[in-house]
């Protein structure tokens, strides 16, 4: 899991710092990472904008692929048992 802020300090206002922290979501969503926003502050009141990003788990994507490869050799299979049974 990685975190960046993007603080009020950094940019012109915290507008802009938001914009930034949501425009990065945008750009990482598509690469299959997961990203949560908040909005904090800090002590001495200025806007602090976090984004959290962890790259979603293949495993699932594994295990789906894992499934699909056993129902194609499982058909594979009974296909062939189904053609030598006939001869």
């Amino acid at each position: 899991m990685v975190s960046k802020i993007f603080c009020e300090l950094d940019f012109e206002d915290a507008e802009d710092a938001r914009l930034h922290r949501n425009q990065r979501i945008l750009d990482l969503q598509p690469q299959g990472v997961f990203c949560t926003a908040k909005n904090l502050y800090r002590v001495d009141g200025k806007q602090v904008y976090l984004l959290t990003a962890e790259v979603v788990s293949t495993q699932w994507q594994k295990e789906e692929d894992n499934i699909r490869c056993l129902k194609d050799e499982n058909s594979h299979l009974t296909h062939f048992r189904t053609k030598f049974e006939a001869r």
